[in-house]
C-alpha cells in the first residue's frame, strides 16, 4: 500500500455526521445476516456524497464493500470506522488500496476491539457507576437515576467520538501496533482484575442472606447468624451462596436453572425458618 497523499476530502462536518449516524444507530437494522453492516452502510452516506458523488459507480462499489457483516462493540469500535473512512478517503485519492484489504483490516480487529470494550465497559464501568447510583436511588432520591442516565451518555459519547477520530487520524498502523505490543492483553488482563473487585463489592453490597435460626437454651438464645456466621465471616453466606453459583454455572447450568434453584432455596428456607 502506498503512502498516504495529502489533503483531506472529507470536512470534519461530514466526519461529525458520520459519528452521530454510528453512536446512534448502530443498531437500528440489527440481522443476523450483516448484523450492524447496514448500519456501517448508513454512516458512509455522507462520506460517499463527497468522495464519489460524481462517480455513481465507486459509490456502489464503496456501499456495496461496507455494507457486508461487521458486528463489534460501539464505543471501542467505533475507531474501526474512522481508520475505515481515512482508508476510503485516501483510494478515492488514487491510492493503492485493495478492497480486500478494508474488508479483512475490518473483520480482523472486530474480535479484540468487542473483548476491550465489552470487558471495560459492560464489564467494570457499568457495574460501578450502577453501584455509586443505586445507593443514591436507595436513599430515597432519583439523582441517582438522574446522574447514572447523564454519566453513561457521556461517558459513551466521549469515548465513542474520541475513538472515531483517533481511528481516523492514526489509521491502522496505530491500532495494529496496539494489538501487535501486547497492550490488548495487559488492558484486559487489568480490567477483569478490576471486575473481580468490583463484582466483590456488588455480592457484599446487594446479596442479602440471614439466617434466622436460634438455639434456645435454659440460659441464653444463641443465634446462629450474629454469634456465629458473622464472627467467622462477615457476609459468608452471600459470598458461599454466589460461589455456589459460580460453580453450578462452570458445571453448564444455564441461567434459567440457576434462578429456578434460588427461587426453591427461598422459597424453601423461608418457610422452614432457616431464612429470615
Amino acid at each position: 500500500m502506498s503512502k498516504e497523499v495529502e489533503g483531506s476530502l472529507i470536512r470534519k462536518k461530514d466526519l461529525f455526521r458520520s459519528w452521530l449516524i454510528w453512536e446512534n444507530l448502530p443498531q437500528t437494522c440489527y440481522n443476523y445476516e450483516r448484523m450492524m453492516g447496514q448500519a456501517v452502510a448508513h454512516v458512509f452516506v455522507p462520506i460517499s456524497k463527497r468522495l464519489h458523488n460524481d462517480d455513481p459507480e465507486k459509490k456502489k462499489e464503496m456501499m456495496k464493500r461496507e455494507i457486508e457483516f461487521f458486528n463489534v462493540h460501539i464505543e471501542f469500535g467505533s475507531c474501526i470506522i474512522g481508520m475505515i473512512i481515512a482508508l476510503e478517503e485516501q483510494k478515492a485519492k488514487g491510492v493503492e488500496i485493495p478492497s480486500e484489504f478494508i474488508t479483512s483490516l475490518k473483520t480482523s480487529l472486530m474480535g479484540p476491539l468487542s473483548g476491550i470494550g465489552d470487558t471495560i465497559f459492560q464489564g467494570v464501568l457499568i457495574p460501578i457507576l450502577l453501584a455509586i447510583t443505586i445507593d443514591l436511588t436507595l436513599k430515597g432520591t432519583i439523582w441517582g437515576s438522574i446522574i447514572y442516565a447523564v454519566a453513561i451518555i457521556a461517558i459513551a459519547w466521549g469515548m465513542s467520538y474520541a475513538n472515531f477520530m483517533f481511528g481516523y487520524r492514526a489509521g491502522a498502523d496505530a491500532v495494529m501496533d496496539f494489538l501487535e505490543k501486547g497492550i490488548l492483553n495487559k488492558v484486559l488482563r487489568g480490567a477483569e482484575i478490576m471486575g473481580c473487585m468490583v463484582m466483590g463489592g456488588l455480592i457484599s453490597s446487594y446479596v442479602k442472606m440471614h439466617v434466622a435460626l436460634e438455639i434456645a437454651s435454659s440460659t441464653t438464645t444463641f443465634k446462629v447468624q450474629e454469634q456465629f456466621l458473622d464472627a467467622v465471616m462477615p457476609n459468608i453466606l452471600p459470598f458461599a451462596f454466589t460461589m455456589l453459583i459460580y460453580w453450578l454455572m462452570k458445571r453448564g447450568w444455564s441461567s434459567l436453572k440457576v434462578i429456578g434453584l434460588i427461587v426453591v432455596v427461598g422459597i424453601a428456607a423461608g418457610f422452614l425458618g432457616i431464612l429470615g
